[in-house]
């Protein structure tokens, strides 16, 4: 293995991600490298000179990698191979490499580097990064500062409920603190509205040339978005007593 193979192996992310930042093939001018690439998986494969491509058969298996597979990177190309050999695609190898076995090898490993890089992203999301509880306050009073008191400003010259993922976070963030307190006949009251808001947003997407569907449902992750909007809207002078934000600052209780 060579000394930045060596490296590369020695990082975090999947080699699958690490190899597919590279220069694709797409991108190359010097097309000796995949006549390089085609020697490498010769020897991979153990295939014996008499059994190798002719001039014919060579030429055809670059079209197909230079039209089918340009935007992998020959580092790529030979990690596919590297695992097909080693059995981790699932398909039979053999000594012999043709149009049809080059095909079958970066089919199955497109599917084999998806599975691998989505889980390495749901892992990575899972792991939570410890902050210390000055950090934690400092983000918060940076949350105040920049979203919201300028919603508490901007709330005063709506005319309707703003509708969007800020917003909802504004929303989580007074309901962490339990400075929001809503009955259950208000919890009926802020769907319906979001139910209603929904279908008006359709329409105005559908007159401004958008291809939406008029009578599609809400889905729960759109129901709480647009009723926890509405709710802020309509509970925010509470809000703002419960937490005394004056006009200049953020006095919060404690």
């Amino acid at each position: 293995m060579k000394k930045n193979e060596v490296a590369i192996s020695h990082r975090s992310e999947p080699l699958e991600l690490v190899y597919s930042k590279q220069t694709k093939i797409r991108d190359i001018d010097d097309h000796s490298i995949i006549s390089n690439m085609i020697n490498y998986l010769y020897v991979l494969l153990n295939i014996k000179k008499d059994n190798q491509l002719n001039e014919i058969e060579e030429s055809v298996l670059n079209g197909l990698i230079l039209n089918n597979f340009k935007n992998y990177t020959t580092d790529e190309i030979k990690h596919a191979f590297r695992l097909a050999v080693a059995g981790e695609l699932n398909i039979e190898m053999y000594q012999k490499l043709d149009s049809v076995t080059f095909g079958k090898v970066l089919v199955n490993y497109r599917k084999y580097k998806e599975l691998k890089i989505k889980n390495y992203i749901m892992t990575k999301k899972q792991k939570k990064v410890e902050i210390t509880q000055v950090e934690r306050t400092e983000i918060e009073l940076q949350f105040v500062e920049n979203c919201v008191i300028p919603y508490i400003e901007e709330h005063k010259e709506m005319k309707r409920p703003l509708i969007n993922w800020a917003t909802l976070a504004i929303f989580k963030h007074f309901w962490d603190r339990k400075s929001i307190k809503i009955s259950t006949d208000e919890i009926i009251k802020f769907k319906a509205l979001g139910e209603k808001a929904f279908k008006e947003d359709l329409k105005k997407q559908r007159s401004e040339g958008v291809r939406v569907d008029l009578e599609q449902t809400m889905g729960n992750r759109t129901s709480k978005l647009y009723s926890s909007c509405i709710a802020l809207y309509y509970k925010i002078d509470d809000i703002i007593e419960l937490e005394k934000i004056k006009e200049m600052g953020w006095d919060a209780k404690q």
